[in-house]
C-alpha cells in the first residue's frame, strides 16, 4: 500500500506541521523556524472562512514585527493583524489550571511555552466538538503538536500537558466580525 505523502496541511487545509513549512519565508529565516505567528494568524482566518495567501499574510506581519522576524512575531502585532482583517480580539491572562474562556468564545489563538521554547497556536470550537465528562468545553487546535491534523482537548488540558510556564495569554475573539472601514463608507468619515 502506497503511503500518503507528508504535507504541513491537514486535510481540510489548516497548518498543522510547521516543520514541513520549509518553502515559505518569514524574515529572515523559512517559516519552520520562526513562523508560528503568522500561521496562527493564517488558521484561525482561514477558520473564518477568509481566502488568506500564505506569503501574502506572513509578509504582511514581518513588516510589523520586531527585528524583521529575528525573534519571530509578538503578540501585540498579531492581535493588531486580526484587527486589520476584521477580527477585534481581547487579550487575557489564564493560568494553566484555571484557563477557562469567556462564554460564547468561538476561536482564538494563544502564547505559551513548549519544551522547545516560545509557540502561537490556533484553537476553535464548534457543536460538532464534545465537551469533557465533565462538561468542560473541547477545542481544536492547530500546529500545536507537529502533524496532529484533530488535536481536541479542554484548554486546561492542554495547558497542563504542554505549557512549561503556569500561564498563558489568550487572544479570545467573542465571535462578531467587525466591519471595517472599507466595507462600510459610513464609519470612515
Amino acid at each position: 500500500m502506497e503511503q500518503k505523502p507528508k504535507t504541513p496541511y491537514s486535510g481540510d487545509g489548516y497548518i498543522v506541521d510547521q516543520a514541513r513549512l520549509t518553502n515559505i519565508r518569514y524574515g529572515v529565516f523559512t517559516s519552520d523556524i520562526n513562523g508560528c505567528g503568522w500561521i496562527a494568524a493564517f488558521n484561525f482566518l482561514k477558520r473564518m472562512g477568509q481566502d488568506v495567501q500564505e506569503q501574502a499574510l506572513a509578509d504582511e506581519l514581518i513588516r510589523f514585527s520586531l527585528f524583521r522576524g529575528l525573534i519571530g512575531t509578538d503578540l501585540l502585532r498579531l492581535k493588531r493583524t486580526l484587527k486589520r482583517h476584521g477580527y477585534r480580539t481581547s487579550l487575557k491572562f489564564r493560568w494553566n489550571k484555571k484557563a477557562r474562556l469567556p462564554e460564547g468564545t468561538s476561536a482564538g489563538l494563544f502564547y505559551y511555552w513548549h519544551k522547545d521554547g516560545p509557540h502561537f497556536v490556533t484553537f476553535y470550537a464548534d457543536e460538532s466538538i464534545l465537551p469533557s465528562g465533565d462538561g468542560e468545553p473541547k477545542y481544536r487546535f492547530f500546529n500545536a503538536i507537529a502533524g496532529k491534523e484533530n488535536h481536541v482537548d479542554t484548554m486546561p488540558g492542554f495547558f497542563t500537558k504542554h505549557n512549561i510556564i503556569p500561564f498563558t495569554l489568550i487572544l479570545v475573539w467573542p465571535g462578531k466580525k467587525t466591519t471595517l472601514p472599507s466595507e462600510n463608507p459610513k464609519e470612515s468619515d
